[in-house]
């Protein structure tokens, strides 16, 4: 079921999705035009085979918590768990998120809330809720120009406890 691509060793599953690369692409500078960020990552020891995880089971960080891409590059975002991926302008910062506009869970089920603050908001990634119970998967996010930009998990209380981020994203020193 697994499959050995490129030289580098790097293996993808062969369940139809694309594989991850081990080292970012990048320009002869230096510059990566792409980069991969861990958006939480499972504790181990875990046996998801048989269980659904618990949410202390996840560690809700963003690793790494700043990555440098050129403009027109990506960002793979790799989600292991209930997250949701929001990138916000260039400049945002996380005190700015308004954490009180809020899509709050329906009548009885445990779910937290989410984050809802459309203010400079440029990307909003799939609803985890609906995602129950597979909710790893992984979203490539595209920066078309220069500038920081905040990454958060809108799960509130992810938020809170500083699941953030952010992408710098460099001008092209090439002649595109």
């Amino acid at each position: 079921m697994l499959k050995k691509v490129g030289a580098a060793g790097t293996v993808a599953a062969g369940l139809g999705l694309a594989p991850v690369v081990s080292r970012s692409a990048s320009l002869n500078d230096g510059t990566p035009t792409s980069a991969t960020v861990s958006f939480g990552s499972w504790k181990t020891p875990l046996d998801k085979f048989t269980t659904l995880p618990p949410p202390s089971a996840n560690h809700h960080r963003l690793t790494p918590m700043t990555v440098s891409i050129e403009a027109g590059g990506t960002v793979n975002f790799i989600i292991s768990g209930l997250h949701l991926v929001e990138v916000h302008a260039d400049g945002t910062q996380p005190g700015d998120i308004n954490t009180s506009l809020l899509i709050l869970p329906p009548p009885g089920v445990m779910l937290p809330p989410l984050i809802n603050d459309p203010h400079r908001r440029i990307y909003r990634g799939l609803d985890p809720r609906a995602l129950l119970p597979t909710l790893d998967r992984v979203e490539v996010v595209h920066f078309a120009n220069p500038g920081t930009y905040l990454v958060i998990c809108a799960v509130l209380p992810h938020f809170l406890d500083g699941q953030f981020g952010f992408v710098r994203v460099l001008p092209t020193q090439h002649g595109d």
